[in-house]
């Protein structure tokens, strides 16, 4: 948060579960314009393929966040 807070790009990733705390959270440290990722929960315990999926909602999140430069 302190980065973002001084100029460094950055975000937060949660899981569905906490993402209304990492909202909270966001607002509370203020930040909330802060990018938000978030992937399905839970992570642990997860096998490969579950994994992957999560890894791939990441990125496509990810796209979406990025700014795009012209």
């Amino acid at each position: 948060m302190e980065l973002a807070k001084g100029g460094t790009p950055a975000g937060l990733i949660a899981t569905t579960v906490f993402r209304g705390l990492a909202i909270g959270e966001l607002e509370a440290l203020g930040v909330s314009g802060l990018p938000l990722l978030v992937i399905e929960h839970p992570l642990g315990g997860e096998k490969p393929e579950g994994v992957a999926r999560r890894a791939r909602q990441a990125f496509e999140q990810l796209a979406t966040l990025l700014p795009r430069k012209v």
